[in-house]
């Protein structure tokens, strides 16, 4: 069993725009192509959706819509392992995980922190990208470059304190393709 950790370690919080009755979210699955090193996928990670409709670890240079997660991938309500009811006795089953994380795409009108980010001198207008490969870092928040990165966010007071003692990356959730 995973040791426990800060459940105000590792989130995104929306600073402004969310929840509204107007903003959108999407559920999937986390893909079994992310690999085991890389999991959990924390809360602020930026994914994207593969050709089966599941979360992978971020964007890169690809033409996709950025999703910023919104769940820890191993919270209770996204997956809870009590055991296997078919041949284990007595086991804990919980009613409503469904296996699916939540995510806000980057195409909200919200201003989002997210403690997922490469630690930088961010100012505010810098642009915003994340990687898209099996590194420790990629689904983390960086600096990109427009014309070379999927740009999916643009900094909007930098790092602060998410309320909780932890450093996160104010920003407003963009698309901007990289061959645009």
């Amino acid at each position: 069993m995973a040791a426990p950790r800060q459940m105000t370690r590792h989130t995104l919080d929306a600073i402004k725009g969310w929840p509204s009755p107007y903003a959108v979210d999407f559920a999937a699955k986390l893909s079994a192509n992310v690999p085991e090193s890389r999991r959990p996928i924390f809360s602020g990670t930026v994914l994207r959706l593969n050709d089966a409709g599941e979360y992978e670890l971020g964007v890169g240079t690809r033409d996709v819509m950025p999703l910023f997660a919104f769940n820890n991938s191993d919270d209770p309500d996204v997956v809870n392992e009590g055991g296997d009811p078919a041949t284990e006795r007595g086991v804990w089953i919980a009613i409503s995980p469904t296996g699916k994380m939540m995510a806000l795409p980057a195409k909200g009108a919200y201003e989002l922190m997210s403690t997922e980010f490469i630690p930088d001198a961010y100012l505010p207008n810098d642009l915003l990208t994340a990687g898209d490969g099996t590194t420790a870092v990629d689904g983390k928040l960086t600096k990109g470059i427009k014309g070379t990165d999927t740009i999916c966010g643009i900094v909007s007071r930098g790092i602060r304190d998410n309320g909780h003692g932890e450093s996160a990356l104010a920003f407003w959730p963009v698309i901007i393709l990289q061959g645009t």
